[in-house]
């Protein structure tokens, strides 16, 4: 691996640590989905502490379906543009690290290098094969980071996905114990947090944040508990997949329809206006 300049490997190391301590703060970390750098920029001035990337969401915002659609080169680009135009720290979504535990690496060589704070590591299998990849082989890959991380002298953030929830779908009491087994794996080989996602009863929340052995994540939802309610259950970080992406296609389609049909543009006055957005981009160049 190409050696990463001492300069920006401080910067990204300072963002690094910081977002491992929001993380362990008693307080939730509430980390919105960003799907451009306009909407990180957004979040960003509206006070989040810190971004979640949305791998679905970015993937869709340049003509990719979400699932490693697009090129390892284009993805750590675009991430690094993002964590370029903020101060707070952005988080990747990594999905299954595009590749093997050797392609895992090149994925966080790339990413540090471009400043990101840490990334997102899923163990479901690649689209198409269904289930969760074999431990052994998951912990290869979060191998894989560690060692990366100590051959840059990085202190990137890991926050290791467990897709029990979302691939065990008939057997509740399975999906569980996976989840704790998994997490407290991955927690012991180095992850930062454990994320968990098709997720949403409150019970089965606030076990795992008891069993699990490390600070845990959910993918929130309109079912979820609130945040004050996932903050009391034990909950540390809460993040929202591409629900912005989601809501702002939306948005789009409200004024389409409005003007395909009446031929008015009026929810354009709800809207933000052209010195709002300027006010958001000419922040980026301070």
């Amino acid at each position: 691996m190409e050696a990463i300049p001492a300069a920006t490997l401080t910067t990204a190391n300072e963002k690094s640590r910081r977002l491992r301590e929001l993380v362990r703060a008693p307080e939730i970390l509430i980390m919105p989905g960003a799907y451009d750098v306009l909407s990180a920029l957004l979040f960003a001035q509206m006070g989040f502490k810190a971004i979640q990337g949305t791998s679905g969401g970015i993937a869709a915002a340049v003509g990719y379906l979400d699932g490693e659609a697009m090129r390892r080169e284009q993805f750590i680009e675009l991430s690094g543009n993002f964590a370029a135009a903020v101060n707070v720290p952005f988080n990747a979504d990594g999905e299954r690290g595009y590749g093997d535990e050797n392609g895992v690496k090149d994925t966080v060589h790339g990413l540090v290098a471009r400043g990101v704070a840490g990334m997102n590591l899923e163990d479901g299998a690649a689209k198409g094969k269904g289930g969760l990849v074999e431990i052994s082989e998951q912990l290869r890959k979060i191998k894989a980071v560690m060692d990366a991380k100590r051959e840059l002298g990085s202190e990137f953030f890991l926050n290791a996905r467990v897709d029990s929830f979302h691939v065990i779908t008939d057997n509740p009491k399975k999906a569980v114990d996976e989840a704790i087994e998994r997490g407290n794996a991955y927690a012991e080989a180095g992850a930062d947090c454990i994320f968990y996602l098709f997720l949403h009863s409150a019970e089965i929340i606030g076990r795992l944040a008891k069993e699990v052995k490390a600070p845990i994540s959910i993918l929130a939802g309109p079912q979820s508990p609130s945040v004050q309610q996932l903050q009391d259950l034990g909950v540390a970080r809460v993040s929202y997949g591409s629900g912005f992406t989601k809501a702002a296609i939306t948005a789009t389609r409200r004024l389409a329809q409005e003007i395909l049909e009446k031929g008015t543009c009026n929810l354009l006055k709800e809207g933000m206006q052209t010195p709002d957005i300027n006010a958001l981009l000419a922040r980026k160049q301070d």
